[in-house]
């Protein structure tokens, strides 16, 4: 028989060694992020925002993109305007993801490079393309929209593709149900609220998008980590 402590032969041990009284030793626990709640996703992603207002910039301009395309409807004929709408909506496309990027960066405390994100989205645009399709077919329910915005989230955080993230996003749904519920409860009292205000709503309305994006890479993030 062996001694469990020092591996010597129980009877062999030298004589003046004293016996083995030290409890085995218990392995650390890795360090367990506290779990955020809906207020503090928000809080923490005003602050970065706030913190960092080129991250602002893709959602402006997207915004005034919108904006100016809206002012040449009455100049354009029927088929002029229908283009112009389509090259809208795919610049909006990709300033939309790569706001997304930026968030990302300006959460891990990043340098922001709206050229830089500019190219990530078009390195990746088949994959997106894909994702905003699907996305679109799944918010036809409602209910599902918050997934479809996490699995953007989680497309650009994770670097993975577009079944995975929607898996992912599934189960973060799954797993925090009720602070995903309350963030999109302020997005969407803040839509209504902020369209009362004449004339710059949809600029505001983008800055709202950028904080609640924030908030959605935190929920991912400390999902992840707790």
């Amino acid at each position: 028989m062996f001694c469990p402590q020092c591996g010597n032969k129980i009877g062999e041990q030298i004589a003046s060694q004293p016996p083995n009284t030290t409890p085995p030793q218990t392995p650390l626990s890795t360090p367990v992020e506290s779990k955020r709640s809906a207020v503090e996703h928000l809080t923490v992603g005003y602050s970065i925002a706030f913190g960092n207002p080129m991250v602002f910039l893709p959602a402006v301009l997207s915004g005034i993109i919108g904006l100016l395309v809206g002012t040449t409807q009455g100049i354009l004929g029927t088929s002029g305007f229908v283009i112009i709408q389509l090259l809208s909506a795919l610049v909006s496309f990709i300033l939309g993801f790569a706001s997304t990027d930026m968030s990302r960066d300006a959460y891990n405390k990043q340098p922001l490079d709206l050229g830089q994100s500019i190219g990530y989205v078009i390195k990746r645009f088949i994959p997106f393309l894909i994702a905003a399709i699907i996305g679109a077919l799944l918010s036809v329910t409602i209910v599902l929209i918050p997934a479809v915005t996490l699995a953007f989230v989680i497309m650009v955080i994770d670097e993975t593709g577009v079944m995975d993230a929607f898996s992912k996003a599934f189960k973060v749904i799954f797993a925090d149900l009720g602070d995903i519920i309350i963030v999109v409860i302020v997005d969407i009292v803040g839509f209504f609220i902020i369209n009362y205000i004449p004339f710059v709503s949809t600029l505001v309305y983008s800055v709202l998008n950028v904080i609640i994006g924030l908030a959605f890479i935190d929920i991912y993030i400390n999902h992840k980590n707790s």
